[in-house]
């Protein structure tokens, strides 16, 4: 297991999610600040958590928790494409509000690409789809070296309203 340092000397780490993990997972999935730029909503009971797990995280294939010290903090994934699209991949990441700001996103991103890349043959490309008002998670792409390709206007629909996303990209000859 892949380990990095954050902000802070905080210890990150990245691993499959586990059901034990679900009193953790509800933690940051039931905070509404945590869900106001994904496009679930935010869980009110742990058998939400507990779905989650079963039915996404594990049986995904690329899933795997953030941790801070050994504990999931957070969440992310990198779901590959379909038939021509199967040399891209969407990476998609939420991470508990009390993490926010201390590198931890930053380093999970950073453990992530080089082991995407290792794990899932024929992929050649990574995207994320960032709001425009999301500028945390902008800046952490910035940092972990993609690029903004494009502004997609009224591009996703979702909480009851067209969202603007920013298209970022990185290919495996940039890791």
């Amino acid at each position: 297991m892949a380990e990095e340092e954050g902000t802070g000397g905080l210890s990150i780490s990245l691993r499959p999610f586990e059901i034990e993990d679900a009193d953790d997972v509800m933690a940051w999935k039931g905070d509404p600040r945590v869900a106001a730029f994904c496009r679930w909503g935010t869980y009110t009971t742990l058998d939400e958590a507990i779905a989650f797990i079963q039915d996404f995280a594990i049986p995904h294939e690329w899933c795997r928790a953030i941790c801070v010290a050994g504990r999931p903090v957070g969440c992310i994934s990198v779901t590959i494409g379909k038939d021509e699209a199967r040399c891209r991949g969407l990476l998609k990441y939420e991470l508990a509000h009390r993490c926010w700001g201390k590198g931890v996103a930053t380093s999970a991103v950073r453990l992530a690409l080089p082991a995407v890349f290792r794990e899932l043959p024929g992929l050649e490309r990574i995207e994320a789809m960032v709001a425009l008002e999301n500028k945390g998670s902008m800046r952490v792409l910035e940092k972990c070296g993609f690029l903004r390709e494009v502004i997609l206007r009224k591009y996703v629909i979702g909480k009851g309203r067209l969202w603007d996303v920013a298209l970022f990209s990185i290919l495996s000859e940039e890791i």
